[in-house]
């Protein structure tokens, strides 16, 4: 089931010209979406175990 959801979900990276900075958005828009966000967290998996 999460996987099913995963293949739905976008993720956006920009590379900012003057900076060359890249930033990361992940697009969580429905309500399946939003149920697995924890799991996007970068703190997540450090706090997992």
């Amino acid at each position: 089931m999460v996987l099913d959801i995963v293949k739905t979900i976008t993720t956006m990276k920009i590379r900012l010209p003057i900076s060359n900075e890249t930033m990361t958005k992940t697009m969580l828009m429905t309500a399946k979406h939003r149920s697995i966000a924890a799991l996007f967290n970068e703190n997540f998996w450090d706090d997992a175990f």
